[in-house]
């Protein structure tokens, strides 16, 4: 659910500080950068995530998550506010 309070904390504890300065080419956190991105689909930007790709380490560093946690990241992430 990427909108419930685990799936910001997950964030600001593994995503933040890369997503949220758009560091090392990652997509900047609530921006239209992620628009790529989700043209190659949820499922497969959920496989990136767990294999790690481009600079972002397998699992984005964060032990605690599965694929939906993932899923929840990636929704949040890539929203536009």
């Amino acid at each position: 659910h990427a909108d419930d309070d685990y799936t910001r904390e997950l964030y600001e504890l593994y995503c933040q500080a890369c997503h949220g300065a758009a560091v090392s080419g990652a997509p900047r956190s609530f921006s239209r950068d992620w628009q790529p991105w989700l043209k190659k689909g949820l499922p497969q930007m959920v496989e990136n995530a767990i294999r790690g790709t481009g600079n972002m380490p397998a699992m984005g560093t964060c032990n605690e998550c599965g694929p939906q946690e993932l899923e929840d990241l990636i929704r949040y992430m890539s929203r536009e506010q």
